[in-house]
């Protein structure tokens, strides 16, 4: 599991590693630039260049320092360059102790001091390395550091950000037009929200985070903000008894489907028998000619397109006695839709979990009290207008208000956005996997049917959630790495689920 940090935890940590464990600063900094150092020579080597030369360029801050330490550990196999903004008196003791090194080892170090001179020198370098500002800069720049990134912006080489890059909001991913555009940065404890939202991803290139020698536990300790990946997989899955039948691995009902939209519901429960459930139920208006015959329809009386109200009361008693619930796709956005909805909420039992995902995102969601077994699915037009916030501060502050919405309405939220953000108020899961084929019609009912069959088997909101958006992306990435980029369609997800579990 990666735990991801906010600047401001960073700075915790940082205190952490040198008060309470008695970590040197100094120590911290030296193991910082080892290991950026040692990242530098792989890009280097994986690239087969034969030109040596390599400019750094450093700030006065501790940053700067990482910078100049950088420069020592690669100056006996490099033709190292340092050009460097700020001032020595505010470096820290720790940033100038490495600065006065580089002047006893007779390594090019030159201060940047005007527009004009920037402007003159040749930057031209195979590589550049961005120690300028760390995890404490912002998307705002000013002075030299804007005449530097016009500069560097105009030049078409392999760039590497310590830290983070410059110009990069380290906590939200807004980025400055002129930020420091990475292929790769180190960056150190772990990776920052930012670089995982909003131009975050396209700034930072690859991302590899540096050993400091600190103890994991800080970091782990402090994060909020948790990403899944392969080895945890089998450790979340629900666990199958030798001796179980399908009454013991989860009785699912479906609501979901019209008779111009049978495909969503057939979708979902086709993924929920795929993942485990014991028993997937399906009550709809129109039976899909592909619904896998494992599922059991049920098939209800018609107002039109849309499930007659009249079937209301027989719905509430049927799931009573199942183990979750999924609804929502296909519905239609109608009065069956808003009463069912508000009948689940008031007559069902709170032992039965339940997904509301599509067009059973609606104000009646509002009404009443939630619990952290019913989960949300919205994207960020849904959300939008379940929230009456404007889709715009939604796309860009969806982390924030899937935790904000998700504490208010004491329930889980799965924030379909890039990365999905899913949270239960408290702790947050950010799945950064899947890809572009994916955005495709009946994806997200594949979703819900995944997390509806691991609430059916007994998982809890948040680990259905998030374990359900990791395999749902790695699906698709399977296909994506081994079948093709073209030719996909949400079926496929289905198909290839079991090629998303990695083998133990």
């Amino acid at each position: 599991m990666k735990y991801i940090l906010k600047p401001n935890e960073v700075r915790i940590a940082d205190s952490t590693a040198i008060i309470e464990y008695k970590i040197p600063s100094e120590i911290l900094m030296e193991n910082a630039a080892r290991s950026v150092a040692e990242k530098i020579k792989t890009i280097i080597d994986d690239k087969k260049s034969n030109d040596k030369r390599i400019l750094i360029l450093c700030g006065s801050g501790n940053n700067g320092g990482d910078g100049f330490a950088v420069a020592r550990q690669l100056c006996d196999e490099f033709d190292i360059t340092v050009m460097w903004i700020g001032s020595v008196d505010k470096m820290t003791p720790e940033t100038f102790q490495n600065y006065l090194v580089l002047q006893n080892l007779l390594i090019k170090t030159h201060k940047l001091e005007t527009e004009y001179e920037i402007n003159s020198l040749d930057f031209d370098y195979p590589i550049i390395i961005d120690a300028l500002i760390g995890v404490g800069g912002s998307e705002i720049l000013r002075g030299l550091v804007v005449n530097i990134m016009e500069k560097l912006n105009s030049i078409q080489t392999a760039k590497i950000a310590v830290d983070v890059p410059t110009g990069l909001n380290a906590e939200n991913g807004i980025a400055h037009s002129l930020c420091f555009k990475a292929d790769y940065t180190i960056t150190m404890f772990a990776i920052k929200t930012g670089m995982l939202l909003n131009q975050g991803p396209e700034m930072c290139g690859e991302i590899s985070v540096g050993y400091l020698g600190a103890p994991n536990k800080i970091a782990n300790s402090l994060s909020k903000v948790h990403i899944l990946e392969d080895q945890d997989i089998n450790t979340l899955l629900p666990i199958r008894k030798r001796v179980s039948s399908k009454f013991d691995n989860g009785k699912l009902l479906v609501i979901a489907g019209s008779s111009s939209m049978p495909g969503a519901a057939a979708l979902v429960s086709n993924a929920a028998i795929k993942s485990g459930a014991g028993l997937v139920y399906l009550m709809t208006p129109r039976v899909h000619s592909h619904l896998f015959p494992e599922v059991i329809p049920i098939e209800l009386a018609k107002d039109g397109e849309h499930i007659n109200t009249s079937e209301i009361d027989r719905i509430i008693e049927f799931a009573q006695n199942m183990d979750a619930i999924a609804i929502g796709p296909g519905l239609g956005k109608n009065l069956f839709t808003s009463l069912i909805v508000e009948r689940i909420i008031k007559d069902i039992p709170n032992r039965v979990s339940i997904v509301f995902d599509a067009d059973a995102i609606t104000p009646e969601l509002l009404n009443f009290p939630l619990r952290e077994n019913i989960v949300l699915t919205p994207h960020i037009g849904e959300f939008s207008k379940l929230s009456s916030i404007p889709r715009s501060i939604v796309a860009e502050q969806h982390y924030l208000l899937a935790k904000e919405w998700a504490e208010k309405l004491n329930c889980t939220i799965l924030l379909k956005h890039i990365p999905t953000v899913i949270s239960n108020g408290d702790l947050s899961y950010w799945n950064i996997y899947g890809n572009p084929i994916m955005a495709t019609a009946g994806s997200g009912d594949v979703l819900t049917g995944i997390i509806a069959a691991f609430l059916a088997q007994g998982l809890d909101g948040i680990t259905s959630a998030s374990l359900g958006a990791f395999i749902h992306s790695k699906s698709g990435d399977y296909f994506l790495e081994n079948i093709s980029h073209f030719g996909f369609s949400a079926s496929n997800l289905i198909d290839y689920l079991p090629n998303a579990i990695p083998q133990q």
